[in-house]
């Protein structure tokens, strides 16, 4: 390895992705809007920098920009850690738990070892109630209020309110298929169907972190609409090496309020993200205009030997998912939060005129530590280029330029000394097509992470990937390597 391919320490916390106060973060968890302020809770462990004893911690923010730090929401006891779940508004106190006013809910998983054999545990679903807006939980004196079902991987409850069957459904990943139970009251549940078994992708790992909405397809009629099943995909941590790591599926279809019937069974896979840092996904509960979603930004395969100093892990920027009619089928795709753009200000940047023949062109050399920024690029066919967006030759992503479509690579570069960290995390690896040779590009770089949204046509493919350099250092540069390309727009802005 070369000296400028190795990684310092994160030294400097990312200015907009969400990072814990101190000790080990994974999974973003029981997010939900509720009087004005969006609840971050997330799989914590406080005192060490690695996975161990699940508490959820806990973050609010009126803007999605500025979080601020609450006390530690759930702590393990006798019945065990408190795994991933959801939270949700109790308007109407159908739980009896608010006298007769509304209060938030919790559902997670109580993840208890059976013996000194940490493979040995069994997983029940309980319940935790805040009347305060969330300052304060207790935990449901009638736990558990699913039990173990004598199978092992049982476990992070979504819970949804069913609208046309005016009831509450939950989501739960059990084993490498989910299934749906149905409640009247959130405390009572009754199994209504499974899911799962020949459908998507499956692995050695278990299923995990559903998530389950509805959305409107944009650009087909009006009334259309599907239902979006979000699974993760985890992988043995000592499993098999020449994988991708964890990752994040999705399926389109429709539910009627206790099955799901999927609309494309043939699809192998449908993945939320191309990259490599993009898991547990989970989705806003109670926001009254749009489907906000955050996913912890890091992959199992390295995770807990990633760098570090004093906090290991980060939240993805938050992002609205919508779906899109399109030459494929109905698709997710993703948009940054509009609140975010209020965090940067606009540079200015010169646009080149004439198309870019082969060579290296620098666009731009920002100095700062927080950067938005966009553009459209035109492939002649056959053309390829690599764009580094602040990672130097580091980190690139790669376009190669057909007749009639534009395919997507990325590559990544870094070492940290630690073998199992840098056996996976460099690499270049193919992440899709999109229609014609137009592309448009939207990126935010901040310490730590490259977040990409790539337009091609009536395709997206989202890249998310971390990243352990300097990105004020760097330069935004094209390297075009045959052909011609032309560029259409650029925006930059930084923070």
């Amino acid at each position: 390895m070369s000296g400028s391919d190795t990684m310092a320490a994160p030294n400097e916390r990312p200015l907009r992705h969400f990072t814990p106060p101190q000790g080990w973060m994974n999974d973003p968890n029981g997010l939900v809007y509720h009087d004005g302020e969006y609840h971050l809770f997330y799989q914590y462990h406080p005192d060490s920098l690695v996975w161990g004893p699940m508490h959820w911690g806990h973050a609010v923010s009126r803007d999605l920009c500025d979080w601020q730090h609450l006390p530690v929401a759930l702590t393990p006891d006798d019945d065990g850690m408190c795994f991933s779940g959801s939270a949700v508004v109790d308007r109407y106190d159908v739980s009896g738990l608010f006298d007769g006013g509304e209060g938030l809910v919790a559902f997670y998983t109580a993840h208890r070892f059976l013996d000194a054999d940490q493979e040995h545990y069994e997983q029940e679903q309980h319940l935790a109630w805040s009347r305060d807006g969330g300052r304060s939980w207790h935990k449901y004196a009638g736990n558990p209020i699913i039990a173990a079902p004598g199978f092992r991987d049982f476990r992070d409850p979504k819970v949804i309110y069913h609208e046309q069957s005016r009831r509450w459904v939950m989501a739960l990943a059990c084993g490498q298929h989910i299934r749906f139970y149905v409640s009247a009251n959130l405390l009572d549940w009754q199994l209504a169907s499974e899911f799962g078994h020949g459908q998507g992708c499956h692995t050695d790992g278990p299923w995990e972190c559903p998530d389950l909405f509805e959305l409107p397809v944009e650009g087909s009629e009006a009334s259309a609409s599907r239902w979006v099943l979000i699974v993760g995909v985890g992988i043995d941590h000592e499993g098999p090496q020449d994988t991708m790591g964890s990752f994040t599926q999705y399926f389109i279809g429709h539910f009627d309020g206790e099955c799901f019937h999927n609309d494309y069974p043939d699809e192998p896979l449908l993945l939320v993200d191309q990259g490599r840092d993009f898991y547990a996904v989970q989705s806003f509960s109670n926001v009254p205009d749009r489907r906000l979603a955050i996913a912890w930004l890091n992959n199992w395969q390295y995770a807990g030997h990633a760098p570090q100093a004093g906090w290991r892990g980060a939240m993805t920027l938050p992002r609205a998912l919508t779906l899109a009619a399109t030459d494929r089928g109905v698709r997710l795709h993703q948009r940054f939060a509009t609140e975010l753009e209020h965090s940067v200000s606009p540079l200015e940047v010169a646009l080149l005129e004439a198309p870019l023949k082969e060579g290296q062109h620098l666009l731009a050399t920002p100095e700062a530590d927080l950067v938005r920024g966009e553009l459209t690029l035109e492939l002649a066919a056959g053309s390829r280029l690599a764009l580094s967006l602040q990672q130097g030759t580091q980190q690139q992503l790669i376009l190669r330029a057909g007749d009639d479509a534009t395919e997507v690579t990325y590559r990544r570069e870094g070492y940290s000394g630690v073998a199992r960290f840098d056996q996976h995390f460099p690499g270049e690896r193919r992440a899709g097509e999109l229609n014609g040779r137009q592309v448009h590009i939207q990126w935010w770089v901040d310490h730590g992470s490259v977040e990409m949204l790539i337009q091609g046509g009536q395709r997206q493919l989202s890249i998310t990937l971390a990243s352990f350099l300097s990105p004020h250092r760097y330069p935004i540069s094209l390297a075009v390597q045959s052909g011609s390309v032309q560029l259409r727009d650029f925006r930059l802005d930084a923070g």
